[in-house]
């Protein structure tokens, strides 16, 4: 495999926008990526430029999209409340409390499916010649990544974490099926498919067994550090999140940059190779709960223009 490839990370309606307004920048360098690795928001991106949308056309997406057209509120309130855990009351107050809950999950992805849908002309994605797709979802009951993909890559740097399938508008929900928030997705042996976002959000290493020349990681999550004490709960479980989702992405770059460097040294010792890698990311952008489900035109046009700029500046200075 030669080319670029494009790394996409999750992170709700900013990691959407951003990686949009990242592909736009791309599109007006002349980069046309041959493989496309992406996560929850960052997948659907991934699918649906992979199947040959425009990067003016996604920009427009997004800005269209309201926070309807992805999710609504769950309507089974019969449902809500387990009444043989609530009938066998116990001394431990907190387990009582959760086992007393009868949702597994707070909001429904119907619409999301048919907004998807709507924009790729069916359930089905094709990507175009010469193009690769990859979205990565986590396996519930094994706690296993997993890489569905259109292709896959060479026979050398092939394992069985990739699934070779006929994409589809479920992957890639699957994807973006964040635990608790929303329903997973199904398997075809009947494990539930979950958001990988917190194990890898942003999905470096299955693009780089692709092999192609140079990798492009556009990452959806930016903090000030030192990051400011948090001063509620909300903002506490937002530095939590945002501190594994830093922690994964920068665990992936120092290994691949490892083995860039063992590349290097022993070209003849190894089947890698020296790949150049551009991460774009926000200066402060922040994962927030609030932000994370706000689709919202106004910010939609703000963060691409945004990711647009910043990914600008980062291509016109990195020399691969």
């Amino acid at each position: 495999m030669t080319g670029t490839a494009l790394v996409l990370s999750g992170g709700g309606a900013p990691a959407a926008y951003f990686g949009a307004g990242v592909i736009r920048a791309l599109e007006e360098a002349g980069e046309r990526p041959t493989v496309l690795s992406g996560v929850s928001a960052g997948a659907i991106n991934a699918c649906v430029v992979g199947a040959g949308t425009d990067a003016e056309t996604l920009a427009r997406m997004w800005c269209d999209i309201r926070w309807h057209d992805i999710y609504r509120p769950r309507l089974d309130l019969w449902r809500a409340v387990n009444v043989r855990q609530l009938l066998r009351p116990r001394l431990n107050l907190v387990e009582y409390a959760l086992d007393a809950v009868g949702w597994t999950w707070l909001l429904d992805t119907a619409p999301a499916r048919r907004t998807l849908a709507t924009y790729l002309g069916g359930t089905a994605i094709q990507p175009r010649s010469g193009v690769t797709v990859v979205v990565s979802a986590v396996d519930q009951s094994t706690g296993n990544v997993v890489r569905f993909c259109s292709a896959p890559p060479p026979p050398e740097r092939y394992d069985a974490t990739f699934r070779t399938v006929d994409l589809t508008v479920d992957h890639v929900l699957a994807s973006a099926a964040v635990p608790m928030l929303f329903p997973p997705g199904s398997n075809s042996d009947g494990h539930g498919l979950v958001d990988a976002g917190l194990v890898t959000n942003t999905p470096l290493a299955p693009a780089m067994r692709y092999q192609p020349d140079r990798v492009i990681v556009a990452s959806g999550a930016g903090i000030t550090r030192p990051a400011p004490t948090p001063t509620s709960l909300g903002a506490a479980m937002a530095l939590l999140a945002d501190n594994v989702v830093h922690f994964a992405l920068t665990a992936d770059l120092d290994h691949a940059k490892t083995v860039n460097q063992l590349a290097r040294a022993a070209p003849e010792a190894t089947v890698k190779r020296d790949v150049p890698i551009l991460l774009i990311e926000p200066a402060e952008l922040g994962f927030s709960v609030n932000d994370f489900l706000n689709f919202e035109p106004g910010r939609a046009k703000k963060i691409i223009e945004y990711g647009r700029e910043q990914a600008g500046k980062a291509l016109a200075e990195w020399n691969p």
